[in-house]
């Protein structure tokens, strides 16, 4: 990869987990501009859509959800979308966790309504779970044997017993600092991620 390679990282936080994007949107989306290493600016927004769908109990839970904040802070979909696909459509890559098993499937089914091109995103996508699957199951990235973009799936779908590649046993395993309380807020996950993703990359040119 490029070291001046614009990246963008992503996160949504989800009313559930459903990849049907007319059962499950997402009520915030954060994200991060990157370049050589270095955060170059962040976005971070909640979302509202004209829909019935709303988020469980357990996921407040999980999430810290405030509806207080939400309904003082929520901006509705049309007003988010741009900028996100903006972001998006510009980098050179587009870097998660678990995105092309899961935050990528949302972004489609927001561009359809919005009747906007999203193949290519998938296409550019760095999907740090897949990765993480291959360093530790040592089934290392072959550019002879098939292409970067399926070699991604193939690990996605790998499974290991006591194979730990969440985002929050990664960060404990690379001993990155973070505050595990604030897990599955969009913005804080990121920063995690990008910490993640130093240490993969780290590991990749090792081998």
């Amino acid at each position: 990869m490029d070291k001046n390679a614009n990246l963008v990282f992503i996160d949504f936080e989800t009313f559930n987990v459903n990849l049907n994007f007319f059962s499950n949107r997402p009520w915030q989306v954060a994200m991060l501009k990157v370049k050589k290493g270095q955060t170059a600016d962040s976005f971070d927004e909640m979302i509202k859509w004209d829909c019935d769908l709303s988020i469980s109990e357990e996921a407040k839970k999980i999430t810290n959800f405030s509806q207080k904040k939400f309904d003082k802070t929520a901006k509705h979909e049309s007003e988010v979308f741009d900028d996100v696909y903006n972001w998006l459509d510009s980098c050179d890559y587009i870097v998660g966790h678990n995105i092309l098993g899961f935050d990528m499937y949302l972004m489609r089914g927001w561009c359809k309504i919005h009747n906007k091109p999203y193949n290519h995103f998938f296409e550019k996508s760095i999907d740090t779970l897949s990765i993480a699957r291959g360093l530790k199951s040592g089934h290392y990235f072959k550019e002879q044997e098939s292409p970067f973009f399926q070699y991604q799936y193939k690990m996605l779908n790998f499974r290991k017993k006591g194979m730990r590649t969440s985002l929050g046993e990664l960060g404990k395993y690379y001993s990155i600092e973070h505050d595990s309380s604030k897990l599955h807020d969009a913005l804080n996950d990121l920063y995690l991620n990008l910490g993640v993703w130093k240490k993969l990359k780290l590991e990749m040119d090792r081998i």
